[in-house]
């Protein structure tokens, strides 16, 4: 086994900080998936979609988008892993271990060793929130204006307009009141508006991470339903009855018919039981 699956927590923390830049001092501060994106792009420039991470993801469902952008790099790779995403946005410390242990074998792996020359602060600046919580001051990039303030809170930039310094006419400062107050209006709107699409989007992630779990729990038990009439049709097992009883169940067409089935085997059973 790679020796990057002994690694603690402590050494992936100094690999992660020190590759990225950031000052992170908790193994689950990776919950986010941000930090495996940016530690992927490091290594294969230009593969992952950087500029839709969201560093400062807080949500479940901004979250699961950063996995998505991360699995569809590796599917662009042709890297064959599948990220556990419903384990790692728990933030629990073993799962997210486990995955850094992964992603350090890979990328020691593929760079060698070499020194990548990787700006990460620049590149975390392209991205969907221009930083991340836990850089360190040297790494962080200024905002630059209200507007990027505003988009890492995720709200929609407000509209502004300029009134010139010089007391206007009473015409034009009648003119200039009613245009602010019709911008503010608007800008009102349209943050209702964007409040209420970030509701529904919310909802719609939701819900997809709850069909997600329910075809997971589908399968699974559908997986053991397969490995039990496997065995039911081995030749060594075919002779004992209880085998028999298995597959009447398992082939019933539906509740009622496996209902039947399993009131005549007890039936039957009690039968051959003695009397007293």
């Amino acid at each position: 086994m790679d020796g990057a699956y002994f690694v603690g927590r402590h050494e992936l923390l100094q690999w992660i900080n020190s590759t990225l830049g950031l000052n992170l001092s908790k193994i689950e501060q990776t919950a986010s998936g941000a930090v495996a994106c940016q530690l992927l792009d490091a290594l294969h420039p230009g593969c992952v979609a950087l500029g839709k991470v969201d560093f400062n993801a807080k949500n479940d469902y901004e979250y699961i988008n950063n996995y998505k952008i991360l699995q569809a790099a590796f599917t662009k790779l042709g890297i064959d892993k599948h990220v556990e995403v419903n384990k790692l946005i728990r933030a629990r410390p073993l799962d997210n271990i486990e995955f850094m242990q992964w992603l350090k074998s890979y990328f020691d792996s593929h760079s060698n060793g070499q020194n990548l020359n990787y700006d990460a602060a620049a590149r975390r600046a392209a991205s969907k929130t221009g930083g991340v919580k836990g850089a360190s001051n040297k790494q962080r990039i200024p905002l630059s204006s209200a507007a990027t303030t505003a988009s890492m809170n995720g709200a929609a930039p407000a509209r502004s307009t300029s009134i010139s310094k010089k007391t206007p006419g009473t015409r034009q400062f009648g003119q200039a009141v009613g245009s602010a107050a019709s911008v503010s209006s608007s800008g009102s709107q349209d943050t209702a508006m964007a409040a209420q699409v970030q509701e529904a989007t919310e909802q719609v992630t939701e819900l997809k991470l709850k069909v997600d779990n329910v075809e997971r729990e589908r399968d699974f038990y559908f997986d053991k339903l397969r490995d039990i009439e496997i065995l039911c049709q081995m030749p060594l097992l075919q002779s004992i009855p209880v085998v028999k009883v298995f597959e009447r169940i398992l082939y019933a067409a539906d509740e009622k018919e496996a209902k039947e089935a399993m009131e005549q085997v007890l039936e039957e059973y009690n039968q051959q039981q003695p009397t007293a």
